[in-house]
């Protein structure tokens, strides 16, 4: 069993964000289904959103697109009353420093996520430390089903359809979205075509909460013409990731989704031995500082992904 608890340093890189015209407004498309949600709320600089259950209960809950098992604290769901039961992890075992629960009939706003399995945690100690970010737990891809997910960091909203039976049309850019696992041992992970370096395309995971613009894996390096780049003697500390790594640190001509630029001269990032890598699974991750200002839309249905 693999946990993840990989939250990224929230400071941000000095990079020029492009707000080209389609990204000044949401795409709206004839036949996208109806969305429902809430704010997008702020947890140590890192997107979250308020979930209540049946009881008027809240939680806030980190919103997790680089993980696929939602995570809740473990003095949160004693307050709550949930049933824990023994977590027993992919090599059959019981694992007693975690335990297993349901936040039944979970709402984000008015939309509603049915049941939602959770991995119960003693997060509390890492967050007084300063090794997370202060929630009451993670809400992961896997939690949204067959819906469509749009993550509004322009208007600060989380929104979501209900689950969708019919494929939702796309805009022209478009990427087309899988769930590899992040590497030969680790659990499945949001990944899309569609993401351009210095015009290159590749392929890269979405995750929410790596705080940086875009980590380029080894095994890709070459082919996308970034050797030099990985040469470089600047470093920037990620508290949060892998639990604190130094990533090398330098500067491309343009980062972008399909045709529409999202940076200028903007901060690129490469492993050190530290690292996690995905055994060359997919080229590299995406986050937060590449988010920042547009709109993010994940068709769960229809495995498709694209950003304006």
């Amino acid at each position: 069993m693999q946990l993840r608890m990989k939250f990224p340093a929230v400071s941000r890189a000095s990079c020029v964000p492009v707000l080209a015209a389609c990204a000044l407004f949401r795409i709206a498309m004839a036949g996208e289904p109806e969305l429902f949600g809430a704010p997008m709320l702020d947890c140590s600089g890192l997107p979250c959103v308020e979930a209540t259950t049946p009881s008027g209960a809240s939680v806030k809950m980190l919103i997790d697109t680089g993980n696929r098992r939602s995570i809740l604290d473990e003095s949160v769901a004693k307050k709550l009353g949930l049933e824990l039961k023994p977590f027993i992890g992919r090599d059959g075992k019981v694992h007693p420093e975690y335990s297993s629960a349901t936040l039944p009939n979970l709402k984000i706003g008015a939309a509603g996520l049915g049941d939602v399995s959770v991995l119960v945690v003693g997060l509390a100690p890492s967050m007084q430390k300063g090794e997370l970010p202060n929630a009451d737990g993670l809400l992961s891809y896997s939690a949204f089903g067959a819906r469509l997910l749009r993550l509004d960091y322009k208007n600060r909203r989380v929104e979501m359809s209900d689950v969708l039976t019919q494929e939702v049309p796309c805009p022209r850019d478009c990427g087309a979205m899988t769930n590899p696992t992040f590497g030969k041992e680790g659990p499945p992970i949001v990944a899309s075509t569609g993401f351009r370096v210095n015009g290159k395309p590749l392929v890269v995971q979405i995750d929410t909460l790596y705080t940086g613009t875009m980590l380029i894996y080894p095994t890709s390096v070459d082919k996308l013409g970034l050797a030099s780049n990985q040469s470089a003697k600047t470093t920037r500390k990620f508290a949060f990731t892998d639990g604190g790594v130094e990533m090398i640190q330098s500067n491309v001509t343009s980062e972008g989704f399909g045709a529409m630029t999202l940076a200028r001269n903007c901060p690129v990032y490469f492993a050190t031995p530290d690292v996690h890598l995905p055994d060359g699974m997919f080229d590299g991750t995406v986050g937060h500082e590449l988010f920042l200002g547009h709109v993010l839309t994940f068709d769960f249905y229809g495995h498709h992904f694209w950003e304006s």
